[in-house]
């Protein structure tokens, strides 16, 4: 596993591999993943506490600190975690060759006379390009992690699909790509958080509802009841409580 282009794919593999297994993975199965890349225990450590920051149980944990990670020290936009992730992934690709303008324009020919070699090394060097890139999307609600991800994304696909005839400039057909990949994302979260946000607003309402309901009449209202005071059909109440149920049963 290259250190460069693969680091941060390994940990969101791991996330994945954990969510298909009940949000649980081996210490073992974390070392198998970084094995050749000779981490040291205080960044497996990072490793760990990232993963279990984003609630994944590690079965045989060690080096796990003075400190267990208490659901509110965990964050979604600025996460302490993220930035140790990046400086990690930082000092990897600060190990990537860089080139000139004028060495990447014959890699670009190169590339599209087929040459894997350039291919490759186009992705390398424009690396710490994208990280840059990623920077500029901070405070915006996503982490700097997912930003360089996103930007690694457009950047491997700027490289397989450029065409001079159609593309014109690889410097600005990479960055155009780069940033449609990271908007995209960003307008895909902010969507899904505004619905989020929108849903819990109606599920407080009800319980408040609910509550003032209880202590008025001395009994547990009817979903018909609670759907009348709050303008709904009985069915979107109804998707309220079982929202509000399945975070009760999260938190518990």
């Amino acid at each position: 596993m290259g250190g460069q282009t693969e680091f941060l794919d390994a940990v969101r593999e791991l996330e994945r591999l954990a969510q298909t297994n009940n949000n649980h993975l081996k210490m073992e199965e974390i070392r198998a993943y970084f094995a050749d890349m000779n981490l040291k225990e205080e960044q497996l450590d990072y490793i760990c506490r990232y993963l279990e920051s984003h609630r994944i149980f590690i079965e045989n944990r060690i080096s796990r600190g003075q400190t267990e990670i208490a659901d509110e020290d965990v964050t979604t936009k600025e996460d302490p975690l993220d930035a140790d992730m990046v400086n990690i992934y930082m000092e990897e690709i600060g190990k990537a060759s860089q080139v000139s303008e004028e060495q990447e324009e014959m890699l670009v020919r190169k590339l599209i006379n087929g040459d894997e070699n350039a291919r490759n090394l186009l992705i390398e060097s424009n690396l710490a390009y994208a990280t840059a890139l990623a920077k500029e999307y901070t405070g915006r609600g996503l982490l700097l992690s997912d930003l360089i991800q996103e930007c690694n994304i457009g950047l491997m696909m700027a490289v397989n699909e450029f065409e001079p005839r159609l593309h014109g400039s690889f410097r600005k057909y990479k960055e155009k790509v780069m940033r449609q990949y990271v908007e995209d994302v960003m307008a895909e979260y902010n969507q899904s958080t505004r619905s989020a946000m929108k849903m819990a607003t109606r599920v407080n309402e009800l319980n408040d509802l609910a509550t003032a309901f209880a202590k008025e009449y001395e009994r547990e209202a009817k979903p018909s009841e609670l759907a009348e005071r709050m303008g709904i059909s009985e069915e979107e109440v109804r998707e309220l409580m079982k929202v509000s149920l399945d975070a009760i049963a999260v938190i518990e």
